[in-house]
């Protein structure tokens, strides 16, 4: 659960999107990055931490530079993982829904604590 977890965290942001997109087919630096999305070097590392983090991207050191490509191996798992979550929810959604306790039993609010109201907003 840790990995999807990181995963979807990862494509959360705009930015790492749009770094994933420009890593397709090429190895790019930081400043090439920075360049393409107008951003400093710190928020650019920030964004290329935490796809590392996710298994997306990998960096290699040619010199001095360090360069960073899609992680294929890291992508194949991904795309295992997240096919098999959307599947389970996807089964879960189109099975017949369990009712809830509050319907079963209107007083299930105030049995766990909790005021009636919270349970009656829509929110």
């Amino acid at each position: 659960m840790d990995n999807l977890v990181k995963f979807y965290k990862a494509l959360g942001d705009v930015n790492r999107l749009n770094i994933l997109r420009m890593l397709s087919g090429q190895e790019l630096s930081v400043c090439e990055i920075m360049q393409g999305l107008n951003l400093s070097q710190p928020a650019v590392s920030h964004h290329l931490k935490i796809l590392r983090q996710a298994d997306l991207v990998e960096s290699v050191k040619h010199g001095k530079l360090v360069l960073y490509t899609l992680n294929s191996c890291g992508l194949k798992q991904i795309n295992q993982l997240v096919d098999n979550h959307l599947k389970n929810l996807l089964r879960f959604a189109t099975s017949d829904i369990k009712p809830s306790a509050l319907r079963e039993n209107p007083n299930y609010c105030e049995l766990i604590g909790l005021k009636k109201s919270i349970c009656e907003k829509d929110e």
